[in-house]
């Protein structure tokens, strides 16, 4: 994340922040002068001027009420503070998520950007909504150094100088703990990480009987964990012990020097009180020093891996934004994949508009690289995919997001119904049961104990599965995209079934284009194929109608036998 990202993010949130300094400000400011009306009590009471006394512990109170009121909104600025900047935070993140390509999120495990959307971005929003308070604390600390040195010069050298002692042990020791957290962190997503991968392979270590080598590794693991754990946590304290026993040696050796001056008739033993009160406060206030300074090595870790899901994402996309748009695609010469074992290596080829086109070749011949570059899941190392004579990459997301729709070779589904996976792309219900209606799984759905209420899990495995890839077809029919892609979703799919979704999609190529991927000879020979473009080993070999390369095309008729 850049600087100017993150600013971006704090700038949005001014508001509460201006509200929450000047409430932090406010509160500091009445704990400072509390004190001083309870010494001035203690002074009167020992002139044995009891009005005085009365009337400066009334005051006392009042301004007692009035923290504890401000000390409220305070608290609740920081939620409405805190709460903004992460939600700000996490859709920034989930932006930079989708400008990913797959390849780049293909670095990260599942326990890894869980913890960056959810306790990194949540360390920040902490470390900037309690900043406010800690700098007014700053100040705060300021005034009572200054404020010592009207009292006597002795006493605020010798705060100014236990203050300076302790910033410098501070920051001398800020990078090794910082260090250790970095290790410490590193260390607990690998053990998040493994507890995810036994979770997965339960079946492999009940089959083989391994759960004892299983265990040893992972409990080398945690304890691995543990030591860097043990270590951060030790450091952290002997930190807080060493510099708040220095701020409470001299704040003791401040009251010897305050009794002295009392002695001596230069002060009243109220300021005894307040010497006492400042010194318990800068206590305090180092604490959250401590505690702000532990917060930048967590949030120095947050930022490095904020960075590894920002680092690649693109924001040159949303040059074009077309309005018109007919459906045509094309490849040009391109490259992509590893360049020594390329997926697609120097693949050209053209899709007209309003046309129904196969993509076919034996598995492994990049297929499905075709559609991660039209749909922009990663980019090409040389040439160009276009649409409509437009580059891929030039397109805004919006625009090509309403240009093009898919269905996967395993389609995913978010936790929620039936009836709100497919709101999501049409709002109006009865559209939804009228094509369900059509595609014959509607009374499927319908015995089901909730119906259309039905909760699916990710990948659907709680309903039948023909149901499920007709339910990803559906999507795409309901969002109405111009490009339609299917990535071997008929080969799942019964004789019967797919048929009847073939024919609906046929009749739509006249205002749509449609491209399958599929090996069903049955599909490449339909006389409804407007175009077949076979790929072998990662190379176009052939394009046009299927009939004509038969006889025109030997490579593509033996290759055609061996689907």
């Amino acid at each position: 994340m850049t600087k100017s990202e993150n600013k971006e993010v704090l700038l949005k949130n001014k508001k509460y922040f201006i509200i929450k300094f000047i409430s932090s400000l406010f509160i500091r400011a009445f704990l400072l002068i509390i004190p001083i009306y309870y010494s001035y009590a203690i002074d009167a009471l020992t002139k044995g001027n009891y009005k005085v006394a009365y009337n400066m512990i009334i005051m006392f109170f009042v301004f007692t009420v009035l923290y504890r009121i401000l000390e409220v909104i305070n608290q609740i600025t920081y939620y409405k503070l805190y709460s903004n900047l992460y939600k700000t935070y996490v859709e920034l993140g989930l932006r930079k998520t989708c400008n990913n390509s797959v390849y780049s999120l293909s670095r990260f495990s599942l326990s890894e950007y869980g913890n960056i959307m959810s306790e990194d971005f949540e360390t920040l929003s902490d470390y900037y909504a309690t900043m406010v308070i800690r700098v007014v604390e700053i100040l705060e600390a300021i005034f009572i150094v200054i404020y010592f040195f009207t009292i006597n010069v002795i006493l605020g050298y010798l705060t100014l100088f236990v203050c300076f002692v302790v910033l410098f042990i501070l920051l001398f020791y800020n990078g090794v703990i910082a260090r250790t957290n970095n290790s410490r962190k590193l260390r607990h997503d690998k053990r998040i990480s493994l507890f995810q991968e036994l979770l997965l392979s339960m079946k492999e270590i009940k089959g083989f009987n391994i759960f004892n080598v299983v265990k040893e590794r992972a409990m080398a693991n945690v304890s691995d964990y543990l030591k860097w754990n043990d270590k951060l946590n030790i450091d952290k304290y002997n930190l807080k012990q060493i510099s708040l026993g220095l701020i409470d040696v001299f704040g003791a050796l401040s009251l010897l020097l305050g009794i002295d001056l009392i002695i001596k008739g230069e002060v009243t033993i109220g300021v005894l009180t307040i010497i006492y009160n400042y010194y318990t406060k800068l206590n305090t206030l180092f604490t959250s020093i401590i505690l702000l300074f532990e917060s930048n090595i967590n949030v120095q870790v947050a930022r490095l891996r904020i960075h590894k899901l920002f680092q690649y994402a693109t924001n040159n996309y949303g040059l074009v934004n077309a309005s018109s748009l007919k459906g045509s695609i094309e490849f040009k010469n391109v490259l992509y994949g590893n360049r020594n074992d390329p997926i697609l290596n120097n693949v050209s080829f053209k899709i007209l508009p309003n046309t129904f086109n196969v993509i076919t070749g034996v598995t492994g011949s990049g297929k499905t690289g075709i559609f991660d570059l039209i749909l922009r899941y990663n980019r090409e190392h040389q040439g160009e995919v276009l649409i409509d004579n437009i580059k891929v990459s030039n397109y805004d997301a919006k625009t090509l997001g309403s240009l093009v729709s898919f269905v996967r070779r395993n389609p995913t589904f978010f936790n929620i119904s039936i009836r709100d996976n497919l709101s999501i792309f049409d709002a109006n219900f009865e559209n939804i049961v009228a094509i369900c209606k059509e595609f014959k799984i509607h009374d499927y759905i319908m015995a089901l104990p909730l119906g259309y209420d039905t909760i699916l899990d990710t990948e659907a495995t709680n309903i039948n599965s023909d149901v499920k890839f007709v339910l990803a077809i559906i999507r795409v029919l309901l969002k109405r995209t111009k490009i339609m892609l299917f990535d071997a979703t008929f080969d799942y799919l019964s004789h019967d079934l797919s048929s009847n979704i073939l024919n609906v999609l046929k009749s739509m190529k006249s205002d749509n284009t449609i491209v399958v991927i599929t090996k069903s000879k049955n599909i490449i020979e339909d006389i409804d194929v407007d175009n077949v473009i076979m790929l072998n080993e990662n190379k176009v070999i052939a394009s046009g109608i299927h009939k004509d390369l038969m006889t025109k095309n030997v490579e593509y008729k033996k290759i055609f036998k061996k689907l």
